[in-house]
């Protein structure tokens, strides 16, 4: 007598309700973590390291400033030149702490200014100081933003300013009577 069996599908044999379903449902909660951490939180976290360059800064052109002390010692400062007003608007914003360290920022205007002139210190994690240089190339005063301010403003004349973290002026010898050669400002 031949015995009737009953057939089996595969999704009982491999019992899909107790084992597969459910390890694919963790399966894809893991890859949407994934996804959401790689996307959303990397970028995040990597923004608040120290040692962080923002794109906007990290793409502004460089070149070099020669500054000649007071005391006659020299000093060849590298420079992220603000040439936009876009550039200057950003400024040092969102550039880590230790990122500032040694970074320099020339803001070359057209002409020379008349009057009070304020840049934005907004989003910056350190205060910044700013050495306004008149046409003639000298360095007339050097201003220092306050923690948390948004902005800081320069009073006297100036065609160049260059900014650095407070106390990176100083260090490079840079002070009020300091001279630059406007010609010898060179762009890489």
């Amino acid at each position: 007598m031949a015995q009737a069996t009953a057939s089996v599908s595969f999704s009982e044999r491999i019992k899909w309700n107790d084992r597969v379903k459910p390890a694919l449902i963790v399966l894809v909660i893991a890859a949407i973590a994934y996804l959401v951490g790689t996307y959303m939180m990397a970028p995040r976290i990597a923004a608040n390291q120290p040692t962080f360059l923002p794109t906007a800064f990290a793409t502004l052109p460089t070149g070099s400033v020669f500054v000649l002390n007071a005391d006659g010692s020299g000093a060849l400062l590298p420079v992220r030149i603000a040439d936009t007003s876009a550039a200057r608007n950003l400024g040092f914003k969102g550039v880590g702490e230790q990122a500032l360290d040694n970074a320099f920022l020339l803001y070359p205007l057209a002409r020379e200014t008349t009057a009070r002139t304020s840049y934005s210190v907004e989003g910056v994690r350190s205060p910044i100081e700013f050495a306004a240089i008149d046409a003639s190339g000298t360095v007339v005063s050097i201003e220092t933003s306050a923690p948390g301010a948004t902005r800081v403003s320069v009073a006297e004349r100036h065609q160049w300013l260059i900014s650095a973290k407070a106390g990176t002026l100083a260090r490079f010898g840079v002070g009020v009577g300091s001279t630059i050669d406007p010609e010898l400002i060179t762009r890489f």
